[in-house]
């Protein structure tokens, strides 16, 4: 029973055998550090400026990283910022044109509070027909020489500026040119357009006149700046007969008329002046581009995934052996275009559906209306595709629009914006609700 293999001693030295078995191939099958290609033990990080693909982010890490970016979004545009879009662009969500038109306070809490009013500014002002002096040769872009007009302007290459002169002319064959004209102001009965020939003022002068030839003549007798004078001489005029004797009792003195004594004199009237290139704005140079109003900042959105809650969701989920990827999550990317997106701005709900539909209801409410024949304009909240299916109805707070209802003017409608009117034929209801229901497109 006793000795090395006996009875005694042989659980001990199995037991030993066993426990060194299992230790081997505890040892043999230990996985390594995990990497992008095999699976493995993963290390922790709460780090948020690392680049490392073999260390985890922790929750704490995922959340420094959701709130920088929630706080670089609130560092984008303002509500009320002006931003130029290509005019290619016809809407754009969260903007309205800076056209000069009017938007409901209720739907634009926001902008009618950094505006100060719910008028829109007026951004698409043109310079276009303006003219101006340039004091070298080489013509801005935009521009061409007032005296080319002929033969540059076309109805293909510049429309407005063809458009504003041909109402102006009748024609742009019509329209005068410069030349070496001086331009004055359309004023004092002068119209715009009208050509005058050149004149001076009218020069004036005098000087004594003596009878007799052989009178003593101060040449002082005529101011130094009159134009009419006698010269300091005197002479026979036997030509004409008008001295019979050459002596001095016969002479006469000439009368001489020289405006350079009064005024500056040159071979043509001219002002003072300074010889420039006279030029038309052609083009604007801002012609390709439309001018939108930030109008609307953060917007309830029940339908955007918590990325935060999303990713430390994930990470918990996975397993310790193997770091998941949102390519190897089964329908992930279905899952979310399936979202249906909902939306709250001013007294509007917009909802987005998966098949590209979208729906806007909300109120617009109307104090006397005074049967204004002007149609009202309501801009969406956020632009369709395409002009969208519309329908509204009429509510009150005492109940009595019973005579009273909306048209729809489906020939100014367009995706951005519906027109319509109210019309009541006996009463003017002073406060009255238009419901509208919008179906269309986002995508």
């Amino acid at each position: 029973m006793g000795g090395p293999n006996g009875i005694a001693n042989r659980q001990a030295k199995e037991l030993a055998a066993r426990t060194q078995y299992l230790k081997k191939k505890q040892e043999e099958y230990k996985p390594g550090a995990a990497s992008t290609t095999k699976a493995g033990i993963v290390q922790l990080s709460s780090a948020t400026d690392s680049n490392s693909e073999e260390l985890a982010a922790t929750p704490k890490a995922v959340k420094a990283a959701y709130d920088k970016a929630v706080e670089s979004a609130g560092k984008g545009l303002p509500v009320g910022a002006v931003i130029g879009f290509p005019r290619a662009i016809t809407s754009q969500e969260g903007f309205l044109k800076a056209d000069g038109s009017t938007f409901a306070q209720a739907t634009y809490p926001d902008l009618h509070r950094v505006l100060g009013s719910n008028k829109l500014p007026n951004l698409t002002r043109s310079d276009i027909g303006m003219t101006a002096y340039f004091a070298f040769d080489d013509i801005p872009d935009g521009w061409i020489k007032y005296d080319e007009i002929a033969a540059k302007v076309t109805q293909s290459a510049y429309p407005e500026l063809y458009r504003k002169l041909v109402a102006q002319y009748g024609s742009i064959a019509a329209v005068p040119k410069a030349e070496d004209r001086f331009v004055r102001n359309a004023a004092g009965g002068l119209t715009v357009g009208t050509q005058q020939g050149d004149a001076i003022r009218n020069i004036t002068g005098e000087t004594k006149y003596g009878y007799d030839g052989d009178t003593v003549y101060d040449p002082a007798a005529a101011a130094s700046s009159s134009a009419i004078y006698y010269p300091d001489r005197k002479a026979p005029d036997t030509v004409n007969n008008m001295s019979v004797f050459s002596n001095a009792a016969n002479n006469w003195r000439p009368l001489v008329f020289d405006a350079s004594r009064s005024v500056p004199t040159a071979d043509e009237n001219r002002p003072k002046a300074i010889a420039m290139v006279l030029c038309i704005k052609a083009q604007n140079s801002l012609d390709d581009v439309v001018m939108w109003v930030k109008a609307y900042g953060k917007v309830t959105n029940a339908g955007v995934l918590d990325a935060a809650t999303l990713a430390a969701g994930l990470q918990n989920k996975s397993d310790k052996g193997h770091t998941h990827r949102a390519a190897e999550i089964n329908d992930f990317a279905e899952a979310v275009a399936a979202l249906t997106v909902h939306q709250k701005i001013g007294t509007f709900d917009i909802c987005k559906l998966p098949d590209g539909t979208q729906i806007e209801s909300g109120t617009v409410r109307i104090q006397n209306h005074n049967n204004n024949p002007t149609a009202r304009v309501l801009t969406w909240p956020l632009a369709f595709v395409d002009t969208p299916v519309v329908v509204a109805t009429m509510s009150g707070p005492e109940g009595n629009v019973c005579d009273i209802w909306v048209t729809i003017d489906n020939r100014q409608s367009n995706q951005s914006a519906v027109h319509y009117w109210l019309h009541e034929p006996v009463y003017n209801t002073p406060d009255v609700t238009v419901n509208f229901v919008a179906v269309g497109r986002w995508k």
